[in-house]
C-alpha cells in the first residue's frame, strides 16, 4: 500500500449523491481535514441531468434552483385537468451543469480533496481493521475509515421481488413565438396512449419560448429510441403547437424547423424496487443513492430523499454515531445491518404489484390522489412525511380492490418463500 493512494473517505461515484455528501462533509470542521479522492468515469461538464423536487422552505442548493413555481398543471383521466395549487411546498428544478459547476469547485478550494476521471471497477470487503481497497482502471486505492459507493448497481432481477423501471427521454425546445406560460409547469400529463402501462408528459418551461418536454414510462422493459421520439414529437404537435400540420409518422424527425428547435436531449432510466438495499455490505462500505436504495420505489423520486439522507449521514460521521456500529467495554465494531420492511416500503411494494400486474390503470390511480386529496397532502405522503392514520384516509379515495388483491398476493407469495 503505497502513501500516497491511501485517502481517509473515497468516493466511488462522484455524481448526484456522492458530490452531495462530499459537499455537506465540507461544510463540517471536523471532516474538512478529511483525505477524501473523488472518483467519477464523467468530467461532468455537460448538462447530463435534470432534477426536479418538490420542497418546503429552502434547498441547502438553493442558490442554483433554475426555475421554480407554485402551482402545476395535472391533466388526468376522465377530462380531469386542474392547475394544482402546493400551497407551502414549491416544486423546483436544478440542472445537473449548474450543480456540478457550483458544487465541484467548493471542493476543489479544499487542498485535501482529490479528483479523479476513472471507472470504479471493485471495491473488495475488509475486515474491521483493514483499509478498503478500490480498484479502478487507473490503479487501485485505499480508504481508512470509509468508502461511499454510489457506483454499485443491482441487477433487479430476483423474482421474488416487484422489480420495474421509469425511463424517460426529454428534450428541451426552443420555439419561434411564445407558447408556454413560465409559470405553469405540467407535473403530470397522462393524455397520452397508455399501452397498458403508466405513461405521463411532464413540461418544465425555462420561459415562453423555452421547456424542458419529457415524456415517461413506468414498465417492466424498456422501449425503442423511436418510439419515444415519436411520443414526444406528438405530443408537441397536439398540446404544444397544435397548428402544426400532420407529421409525417415513419420519419422520426419530421419536424419544422421554423416551430422550433431541439437545444438538448437527456435520457435516463430510474429503478423502481422494492428489492432490499444492503447500504452497509462490509465495515466500512457505506453504499449511497441509488446503490444504497435512495429511491423511492413506486415513483422513481429520489432528489429529496438523497438530500435527507445524506445530511443525516454526514452528522452521523461528525458524531462517530451509527445503528451500524455497536459498542462494548468502549470498543467500535461494526454489526451488519438487517433489513426490516417499514409501511411505507409496503405501500411502495402494493403499488408496484398493482402497476406489474395491471390490476388497474396507473393513470386512473394518479387522477383519483389528485382528485380527491388536497396537492399537499400527496405530496406530503409522496415524501413519507404522513401519519398511519393519514395514509389510510388518502388510500381510500383510489379504487380499494386492485390494492387488496395486490396485498394478498404479497402474503401468499411471502408464506410460500417466493
Amino acid at each position: 500500500m503505497q502513501d500516497s493512494n491511501t485517502y481517509d473517505f473515497i468516493f466511488a461515484g462522484g455524481g448526484l449523491a456522492g458530490l452531495s455528501l462530499a459537499y455537506y462533509c465540507n461544510k463540517e470542521e471536523s471532516l474538512r481535514h478529511k483525505k477524501i479522492l473523488i472518483i467519477d468515469r464523467d468530467a461532468k461538464e455537460t448538462n447530463d441531468h435534470t432534477w426536479c423536487f418538490w420542497e418546503k422552505g429552502v434547498s441547502p442548493f438553493e442558490e442554483i434552483v433554475f426555475r421554480k413555481w407554485s402551482q402545476v398543471w395535472f391533466h388526468g383521466t376522465n377530462n380531469f385537468s386542474k392547475l394544482l395549487q402546493l400551497g407551502e411546498y414549491q416544486y423546483k428544478m436544478i440542472r445537473g451543469i449548474d450543480f456540478y459547476e457550483y458544487v465541484i469547485p467548493i471542493l476543489q478550494k479544499n487542498p485535501n480533496i482529490t479528483f479523479l476521471q476513472a471507472s470504479v471497477l471493485e471495491t473488495e470487503n475488509p475486515s474491521d481493521t483493514e483499509s478498503v481497497k478500490v480498484k479502478t482502471d487507473c490503479g487501485d486505492f485505499w480508504a481508512k475509515d470509509f468508502v461511499f459507493d454510489s457506483a454499485y448497481r443491482s441487477n433487479y432481477q430476483k423474482p421474488q421481488y416487484q422489480n420495474m423501471l421509469q425511463h424517460f427521454k426529454g428534450w428541451v425546445i426552443e420555439t419561434e413565438e411564445p407558447v408556454f406560460q413560465p409559470d405553469e409547469p405540467t407535473l403530470f400529463d397522462f393524455r397520452t396512449e397508455q399501452k397498458t402501462e403508466c405513461r405521463f408528459v411532464y413540461v418544465m418551461p425555462h420561459s415562453d419560448k423555452k421547456a424542458i418536454v419529457e415524456y415517461t414510462v413506468f414498465s417492466d422493459n424498456l422501449i425503442q429510441q423511436s418510439e419515444y421520439e415519436h411520443y414526444l414529437i406528438e405530443y408537441i404537435e397536439d398540446k404544444i403547437l397544435s397548428k402544426l400540420p400532420e407529421l409525417e409518422k415513419s420519419v422520426v424527425y419530421s419536424i419544422k424547423e421554423e416551430e422550433y428547435k431541439i437545444d438538448e436531449t437527456e435520457f435516463g432510466i430510474i429503478p423502481m424496487s422494492d428489492e432490499p438495499h444492503i447500504q452497509i455490505p462490509a465495515p466500512k462500505v457505506i453504499r449511497i443513492g441509488t446503490a444504497g436504495g435512495y429511491v423511492k420505489a413506486s415513483t422513481g423520486y429520489s432528489f429529496q430523499r438523497q438530500q435527507r439522507r445524506l445530511q443525516k449521514l454526514t452528522q452521523e460521521l461528525v458524531t462517530s454515531k451509527s445503528d451500524f456500529y455497536e459498542f462494548e467495554k468502549g470498543k467500535k465494531s461494526w454489526k451488519k445491518p438487517k433489513y426490516i420492511p417499514s409501511w411505507k416500503s409496503l405501500l411502495d411494494t402494493i403499488l408496484l404489484r398493482v402497476m406489474l400486474t395491471k390490476k388497474h390503470s396507473t393513470d386512473d390511480i394518479f387522477t383519483n390522489l389528485f382528485k380527491y386529496n388536497s396537492t399537499e397532502k400527496v405530496l406530503r405522503f409522496l415524501d413519507e412525511d404522513t401519519t398511519f392514520w393519514q395514509d389510510i384516509t388518502l388510500i381510500t379515495t383510489v379504487p380499494i380492490m386492485p390494492f387488496v388483491k395486490a396485498a394478498l398476493e404479497i402474503i401468499g407469495r411471502v408464506v410460500r418463500g417466493k
